[in-house]
């Protein structure tokens, strides 16, 4: 399955934000949400066969990371913004995400997430990878 198809197929409406890992040695990126679903037909239908609780979206071979605006952490809703294949020339791929970022004083803001990264998966609470 190619890779925006297979990224289009991950359902993340009503769901949240729980962590973000940088692993920098493996130049990996995980994003830790509270459910992720699938989308296995035109639309998402309340499909729950496959979910992920507590699961995470995994960007492999990342090459940069910004966060707009900085100094914000991303810690409620999480909605896919835009997949870009093939962005650059060397095989990265572009992946937006824009996130909610809420204070103490409950003050939201909204965070793009701007991920340059050779491919992305799925990971189970498990450490088990999902590649389709």
């Amino acid at each position: 399955m190619k890779l925006e198809k297979f990224m289009r197929s991950v359902y993340l409406g009503d769901r949240a934000c729980k962590s973000i890992v940088m692993d920098g040695r493996n130049r990996e990126l995980k994003i830790q949400i509270d459910c992720i679903s699938r989308v296995r037909s035109e639309k998402w239908e309340n499909y729950t066969a496959e979910d992920l609780v507590d699961g995470f979206l995994v960007f492999e071979d990342v090459e940069s990371v910004t966060f707009t605006p900085p100094g914000c952490i991303p810690n409620d809703w999480i909605e896919w913004a835009s997949i870009y294949e093939d962005f650059m020339q060397s095989g990265m791929n572009k992946f937006v995400i824009n996130a909610g970022s809420v204070d103490k004083q409950g003050d939201e803001k909204e965070i793009q997430l701007c991920i340059l990264a050779r491919t992305a998966a799925l990971e189970d609470s498990k450490g088990s990878r999902i590649r389709n």
